[in-house]
């Protein structure tokens, strides 16, 4: 006979793994219910909500923090964009959108990466070869520099401004991807160069580094190393940064 402690051993093993097996198909049910959503509807669900925020906060840590820091802030040293300011270097910010870029990643070399508008070193001899650009001298660049500075206020040489002005929608062809306006080009990648944010720092330094030394950050693509539940956790997870309050200036 099967004594006493043996008996509730038994039971309780097969009360754990109802438990266990109860747990595991919650847990596949909620992971099918993911992939199949549509994303834009995700954060109207609040039970899938929750449980892509939790999945993507465990996916954010292992495999994006390195690079855009524990809480999405980013590094400016690095050119790796804070992802809680809202703004949005790549598309509009939606959760298919930085799917897509998790997905297929940036200069990844996937075929469907996002590998449009890199910036020219100006200052070297050849900064572009396939679009015909020519190299700037130190004066224009130091003009470009004053040009963008002014659109925030803080230019210190009006003259050069106008140059720089000149410059931009001109021989630079710095308006080809920043639009007339300065505004950028999300479509391609082409960042605003006339508001606050500046992905690789905004002081006269910086600034004159990007022009002269040229900037085409990486994204590693994660199609082949995250499981497809988890590429979209991540990206509700990395929508929900962008949610928070605060403003974030790169300086």
């Amino acid at each position: 006979m099967i004594g006493r402690r043996a008996l509730w051993c038994m039971v309780g093993c097969v009360v754990l793994g109802g438990v266990m097996l109860g747990r595991h198909a919650h847990e596949a049910g909620l992971r099918r219910d993911l992939l199949r959503a549509d994303p834009a509807t995700i954060m109207g669900d609040p039970r899938l909500a929750a449980y892509a925020r939790q999945r993507g906060g465990a996916v954010f840590a292992r495999a994006c923090a390195s690079c855009h820091g524990p809480g999405g802030q980013g590094n400016i040293a690095g050119g790796v964009p804070d992802l809680r300011d809202g703004e949005h270097l790549y598309g509009e910010g939606r959760i298919d959108e930085i799917e897509q870029i998790t997905r297929y990643g940036i200069r990844s070399h996937h075929s469907l990466g996002w590998n449009l508008a890199s910036m020219p070193a100006y200052a070297s001899p050849h900064p572009s070869a396939d679009k015909g650009i020519h190299p700037l001298t130190p004066a224009q660049t130091a003009d470009l520099v004053q040009f963008l500075l002014g659109m925030g206020g803080r230019a210190t040489d009006g003259a050069a401004v106008e140059r720089g002005k000149a410059l931009f929608a001109g021989a630079g062809g710095c308006y080809d991807c920043h639009g007339s306006d300065a505004g950028g080009d999300s479509s391609i990648g082409a960042p605003s160069l006339s508001d606050a944010v500046w992905l690789y720092g905004g002081s006269p330094a910086r600034i004159r580094a990007s022009i002269e030394q040229g900037r085409a950050g990486v994204s590693p693509a994660f199609l082949h190393t995250l499981d497809p539940a988890d590429i979209r956790a991540v990206a509700v997870f990395t929508f929900g940064l962008s949610r928070q309050d605060g403003s974030h200036d790169g300086g």
